[in-house]
């Protein structure tokens, strides 16, 4: 559930309580101390301290190739390095896990330490490479490239630009690419206290081609945008029409349409709770053009409410077509109801009714929606498949054969699929909704971690962290991607989740976490 928390804007404090004496202050500008061992009897919040100062130095000075990061990078030899392919030492990965996240995790590090500027510096660096891979329709792609030659083309904003390489014009919201760097890019500004001109410009310009991004009237967002899009009309979610009857998925929905799956409204890949923390965060950094972002951040709202499927599945789809109805991507992405997709949707309502409880509307919609998933999910409640056929909630109807020409013959079963590239069935996370959903009946403060979780949380990246500054994945026997050198690596998910714990207890340990200090 944790990573599905909202990303909380850290108070600075002027000054650290329980600071150990084994830390010593730093000159202004110079590199953060390094961290000596301590006794068992030194507060944790001193040991996060330490270990979050060393991680960053560590992960910033060894790690990063001109300020940006990639997936994995091997602990031995940190020129291997990859994301979802190899990279040179001139590319980095922009896509979660990668150089946004980061950037990210150094913010909010440099807001709970504020006595070890050098954070702020980390957090700069990083800023500055996703600059660097910002494509000039406004928003970022996956990778960014800084060869002057670059190999991984992107019509670029600010280095040397191919704009006619496909489709390499445009910028990405799948994978929450371009959410996730703008909120980095938003944070740092913000952090920076809106002084570089550099950082500054990078976030207004995404900005206001985001605003232009959101289709008109629907509220929703296409996967990737190059420009301006169209208005569309604001209709409700209905199912297709059938070519046939008893005929499964493959034969009862039509799969041509005029346009690319990518120009029409999307929710691939839990893009729905991306947005509402891009338009909260768009909101929150610049109050001057909070009107702006709350108006998004409404119509959004409902696009989210009339996307939901009628009875009998009132769940989410994957994709919409221009009558959002539910259409095909790609030739294994079928028309149906979408279990990952549905329980993302469900915690971005949940968001937008705790930031506004005067829209009951939208913790509604998700009441509506657990009443049927929690109907179909399996394997002890634990399990819920990636796909189910539309109309039909039949137990025996939730495994079917998709068929279409060019595509992977897939078996929603319990059984491996034969494309195995790809999530069939992933956790079942009702349960978590159900209790947020709950709660917010009668306390819509934030969520967060409790003390307790936070401190056990805390104490493990403390305690697994080597030398006191780097945490290791060790991978075998194939790496963690397909050629990949087995062994031990660095795992930028690993380091941003543990950093953000880390500068999450330092704070909190000043605030509603005092006694769980030690």
């Amino acid at each position: 559930m944790n990573r599905h928390l909202a990303l909380v804007l850290l108070p600075v404090f002027s000054a650290l309580a329980c600071v150990s004496p084994d830390i010593e202050p730093e000159g202004v500008g110079a590199p953060p101390p390094r961290e000596v061992e301590q006794s068992a009897t030194t507060p944790l919040r001193a040991k996060a301290l330490g270990r979050m100062r060393n991680a960053a130095t560590y992960f910033h000075d060894n790690v990063a190739r001109h300020g940006g990061y990639a997936w994995h990078h091997n602990a031995t030899n940190l020129n291997e390095r990859w994301g979802d392919i190899q990279l040179d030492a001139d590319q980095i990965m922009i896509q979660s896990p990668g150089t946004s996240d980061v950037t990210i995790a150094f913010v909010e590090a440099a807001l709970a330490d504020p006595a070890t500027p050098a954070l702020k510096t980390y957090a700069l660096d990083a800023a500055m490479a996703l600059r660097q891979g910002q494509v000039k329709s406004g928003g970022w792609r996956l990778y960014a490239d800084f060869k002057p030659a670059p190999t991984l083309q992107a019509c670029y904003l600010n280095t040397t630009a191919n704009c006619s390489c496909g489709g390499c014009a445009t910028s990405t919201y799948d994978d929450q690419v371009t959410q996730n760097a703008l909120i980095a890019m938003m944070r740092t500004d913000q952090l920076l206290g809106f002084a570089n001109t550099a950082i500054s410009g990078a976030s207004a310009y995404a900005r206001a081609r985001v605003e232009t991004s959101q289709f008109p009237t629907n509220g929703g967002f296409p996967q990737v945008f190059a420009g301006p899009v169209a208005a569309r009309p604001a209709l409700s979610a209905s199912y297709p029409p059938s070519i046939g009857t008893s005929c499964g998925l493959a034969n009862c929905y039509a799969n041509s349409y005029t346009n690319e799956y990518w120009d029409d409204p999307t929710l691939n890949d839990n893009l729905a709770s991306a947005f509402v923390e891009m338009l909260y965060w768009a909101r929150e950094v610049y109050p001057s053009q909070a009107a702006t972002y709350q108006s998004m951040r409404t119509a959004f709202g409902g696009f989210l409410r009339r996307a939901q499927m009628p009875q009998p599945q009132p769940a989410w789809a994957q994709q919409y077509d221009i009558q959002m109805q539910p259409r095909w991507a790609r030739s294994w992405e079928t028309p149906a109801i979408a279990g990952q997709e549905s329980q993302d949707v469900m915690w971005a309502l949940l968001r937008l009714y705790q930031l506004d409880p005067s829209v009951p509307a939208n913790r509604a919609a998700v009441g509506t929606a657990l009443a049927y998933l929690e109907t179909v999910d399996y394997a002890n409640d634990t399990l819920l498949s990636r796909y189910i056929e539309l109309d039909d909630t039949a137990p025996s109807n939730i495994g079917f054969y998709t068929v279409k020409p060019g595509g992977y013959p897939v078996r929603f079963s319990t059984a491996p699929p034969t494309y195995q590239n790809y999530g069939w069935e992933g956790p079942s996370q009702l349960a978590a909704i159900r209790a947020e959903y709950d709660r917010l009946a009668t306390d819509t403060t934030a969520m967060k971690r409790s003390c307790q979780q936070l401190r056990a949380d805390t104490a493990q990246a403390v305690d697994t962290a080597v030398n006191n500054e780097r945490w290791i994945t060790t991978y075998s026997p194939a790496g963690p991607r397909s050629g990949a050198t087995p062994g031990d690596y660095l795992d930028t998910s690993t380091f941003v989740r543990n950093m953000r714990t880390l500068a999450e207890f330092v704070t909190r340990t000043t605030t509603d976490c005092t006694a769980w200090n030690y």
